[in-house]
This record gives C-alpha cells, sequence and structure tokens, in this order.
C-alpha cells in the first residue's frame, strides 16, 4: 500500500511541474521587419518621333554592394558584389535615420540612400516581448545611377511587402 502512495505522489508531482510549465519562453513570430527595396530599370524605345514605347521591368543588377553608413564612415557591408534584384535593409531600432551607400556595379559610382522614419515599439507577447515598427517619412538618395525613387509602402511592419522601388538609368 505505501508503494502505492509513492507511485501516486511522484505522478502528482510529476503532473504538477508539468502543469506549471511556462509556455511563455517560445516566440512563434519574427521581431524583426527589414526594408525590402525592388529593383527596375525603365527601358524606352521610340517608335516615332512622338510616341515612345516604355517597358519596365525587374532587373537583376550584376554586382550590388551595400554599405551602413555611421557618421560618414562605411561601417557594414550588408551585399558584396552579390547579383541582386532586391535587397533588404536593417533599421535600426535606436534611431530615427540611417544611411546605406548603394552601388549597384562594381565600376559604377556608389549611390547614397538616407531613410527618415519613426518608430513604434508594440507588445506582441510574453515569450516574444516587444517589435519596432517603423514609419518612414523621407527617403533622399544621390543621383548617380538611380533615376527615381517610389515608395510603395510607409509602414515597415513585414519584411514580405515591397517598401520602396528604385529606377535606374539605362546603363
Amino acid at each position: 500500500m505505501r508503494t502505492l502512495y509513492q507511485i501516486l505522489l511522484t505522478c502528482a508531482v510529476l503532473a504538477g511541474m508539468i502543469a506549471c510549465e511556462n509556455e511563455t519562453k517560445v516566440c512563434d513570430q519574427a521581431l524583426r521587419a527589414d526594408f525590402r527595396v525592388r529593383f527596375q530599370r525603365d527601358s524606352v524605345r521610340r517608335i516615332n518621333d512622338t510616341t515612345f514605347l516604355h517597358n519596365v521591368r525587374d532587373t537583376i543588377m550584376p554586382k550590388v554592394s551595400v554599405y551602413a553608413i555611421n557618421n560618414g564612415v562605411n561601417m557594414d557591408s550588408l551585399y558584396r558584389r552579390q547579383p541582386q534584384k532586391e535587397i533588404f535593409l536593417p533599421f535600426s531600432p535606436v534611431a530615427d535615420s540611417c544611411i546605406f551607400a548603394l552601388r549597384v556595379d562594381s565600376t559604377l559610382t556608389p549611390d547614397t540612400l538616407r531613410f527618415k522614419y519613426s518608430r513604434t515599439k508594440k507588445f506582441i507577447s510574453a515569450g516574444c516581448g516587444f517589435g519596432t515598427t517603423f514609419t518612414l517619412d523621407t527617403v533622399i538618395a544621390t543621383r548617380h545611377t538611380i533615376d527615381s525613387v517610389v515608395i510603395n509602402s510607409k509602414v515597415v511592419n513585414s519584411s514580405n511587402d515591397t517598401h520602396l522601388t528604385l529606377f535606374f538609368f539605362n546603363l
């Protein structure tokens, strides 16, 4: 009879430990959303004196290099001479702006992209903690190889959206 009580007591203790397991340690959501930039090129073909045919297409740039810039100095290489048709840029969760140097081919002059944004902390869960949502305010780009900039989505809370499209000169 005594062993039956010991077995029941052991089972009760184990059941209590399992029931009190902390479920908040697991985080199944992404806490960070990167800023997605797509590359496009507009091919213009002249049909006659007054008619032009525009063919906008996604473009794979041959040797994309991207550097984060801090205080005017290249800090961190995000991409180094890789063929890319889009890039993902991390925004700083502690600053309201960031600067990147973008070179789409190793023989071309790099462009500078300056982003100004606001940050909003949001509570996700006890296991995940807080995440940051960014709201893009301004994009300033040099025009060495970039023809124009289109902001597709100002709110950055998912890496699945295309937030910015860069149009390049026909090189």
